[in-house]
């Protein structure tokens, strides 16, 4: 598997968990739009374990991993400061 296929991202902090997800509807906004290009990566704070596991229960089906990669969104980048 490669960076570009993941689609969650799950950090231990100090009082909990991070959960980062690619959110489709910013994937596809950057896809469809000329306007300047967003991080489509969210991130969410919880406290337990139940609450990480009920997020991505309520979640998982839905997400996919973002169309772009660190080179595209590069070139993307560059041209709107042109």
């Amino acid at each position: 598997m490669s960076y570009e296929d993941q689609i969650c991202k799950i950090s231990r902090m100090e009082n909990g968990f991070e959960v980062e997800v690619c959110d489709p509807k910013i994937c596809k906004s950057n896809k469809d739009s000329k306007s300047s290009y967003k991080d489509p990566w969210r991130s969410f704070a919880f406290k337990t374990t139940e609450e990480v596991l009920s997020f991505l229960k309520a979640n998982l089906e839905k997400l996919t991993p973002p169309k772009d990669d660190f080179g595209t969104s590069f070139d993307r980048a560059i041209k709107e400061t042109k």
